[in-house]
């Protein structure tokens, strides 16, 4: 199991990913010129992330709720997730 889960997303995604990292960044280069270190030190790690996610898909929100020893539900039927064994 990878903690850097890969998202399917579309060319599109990538390039709005892309866009908003630069905006990011141009905001970080503001701020860092006018001595607001407080506003550009996260805004450029905001942009270095928002570049990692453009280039390899990796989406923060989604986690590995996968399980193969999941407890079947409460009713006793078997599902999608779960192992299924037809005897």
């Amino acid at each position: 199991m990878s903690l850097l889960r890969v998202c399917t997303i579309t060319r599109g995604e990538r390039i709005v990913r892309w866009a908003a990292a630069v905006f990011v960044a141009a905001i970080a280069g503001s701020a860092a010129t006018t001595g607001v270190w407080a506003l550009a030190v996260p805004a450029l790690l905001g942009a270095l992330l928002l570049a990692a996610m453009a280039i390899t898909g990796w989406c923060p929100g989604i986690a590995a709720t996968e399980s193969a020893d999941a407890a079947p539900n409460t009713l006793g039927i078997p599902e999608a997730r779960q192992r299924i064994d037809v005897d």
